[in-house]
């Protein structure tokens, strides 16, 4: 009986202290603005709900140890694309099943027992993958755009090729002159999608390029861009010693802003298939001469020697060659055999030591 009052009597001490540290804390809040005592009431409302939760979490786990919810909702059926195929997935009604997961030695087996319907089915589609370029087709829609299925006859397959006037260059049609597209990427290179007079946008070459219809590609004028030496007209090439590269004219080759070409001097070397020479010239054994009576003077132009008074000779000396001779009747130049030279006060092809003015 001491003993329990002497507990007792120690203990009236510690409640003391504790109702005392109660008071200050209630003190201390009561001296809070209102803010700060609603904020501290919120922190110790969702303490309460959190501590709750931890509580409920624990009690499910403990009443459904090895068991696993799962749930399915009822959608649409849709189509999956695969490399294989196509997969069309169904999902059926809202429900929550209850799985038990029984583990074996190599497999896991699912006891369906708590489940009222099926499980999610797949079902794949073994149609055929839509034809590429060069694939056989017997219609458009057996070909991924925008190939179509272009056919000689209709007892024999189709072929996936390009729409019309569209080339396969790197791995993809591209629009060639006069193509319908619907954004610049459509055309090849150096061509924008430009609306026409019809409503329709079509392949136009851009500012500073033409046609070029035997190469089928837009060609760059004089100062136009360039990446290579065909991205330019003829007798240009790609001068890729300034940047950015443009086209400029070949060696031996002016620029005439007139014609909008690059024309050949006197001894440029050229081709007949693509010649342009200066005027009064033309490409002759694989370089520009000029033609008929004419000869270059010093800043490398076809001018016509034949003096222009009456009476004037039949023939005269070609400048600077001896041997040779212009005709300004017949119009043309003539060479005279080896051994002699041309004899301009005789007007023929003489020995040398006949010939006075010219060695």
């Amino acid at each position: 009986m001491t003993d329990h009052v002497l507990s007792l009597s120690s203990s009236i001490p510690t409640l003391l202290e504790t109702k005392s540290d109660y008071c200050r804390l209630r003190i201390r809040f009561n001296h809070l603005s209102r803010e700060r005592r609603l904020l501290t009431c919120l922190l110790i409302l969702f303490a309460i709900i959190m501590f709750g939760l931890l509580i409920g979490i624990f009690i499910l786990s403990w009443t459904f140890q090895g068991r696993t919810p799962i749930i399915y909702r009822e959608i649409n059926s849709t189509n999956i694309g695969t490399s294989d195929g196509v997969i069309q997935r169904n999902e059926r009604q809202l429900l929550t099943s209850i799985i038990n997961i029984k583990p074996t030695l190599s497999t896991n087996i699912i006891d369906t027992t708590f489940m009222t319907t099926t499980t999610i089915q797949l079902t794949t589609n073994t149609e055929k993958q839509l034809a590429r370029y060069g694939e056989s087709c017997d219609n458009d829609s057996g070909c991924e755009r925008p190939f179509i299925c272009h056919k000689k006859g209709t007892s024999t397959p189709g072929m996936c090729r390009c729409p019309l006037k569209y080339d396969f260059i790197r791995d993809q049609c591209v629009g060639d002159l006069n193509a319908l597209c619907t954004k610049d990427t459509d055309c090849q290179q150096y061509m924008l999608c430009m609306g026409m007079n019809d409503g329709t946008r079509q392949c136009q070459c851009q500012k500073q390029f033409e046609y070029d219809n035997p190469r089928r590609r837009c060609r760059g004028d004089y100062q136009a861009p360039c990446e290579s030496n065909i991205d330019c007209r003829a007798n240009l090439v790609c001068n890729k010693t300034i940047t950015p590269s443009v086209c400029s004219c070949e060696s031996h080759y002016q620029y005439h802003p007139s014609v909008r070409k690059c024309r050949g001097d006197p001894g440029a070397v050229c081709d007949r298939a693509t010649a342009e020479c200066v005027d009064n010239a033309e490409c002759r054994d694989g370089a520009c001469e000029c033609s008929h009576q004419f000869v270059p003077d010093d800043n490398k132009i076809c001018v016509d020697p034949c003096p222009s008074q009456v009476p004037n000779p039949a023939r005269i000396r070609y400048p600077g060659n001896c041997r040779r001779f212009i005709d300004c009747q017949q119009k043309s130049k003539t060479e005279c055999p080896e051994m002699t030279i041309f004899n301009l006060r005789t007007q023929l092809c003489d020995y040398p030591k006949n010939v006075f003015d010219c060695r």
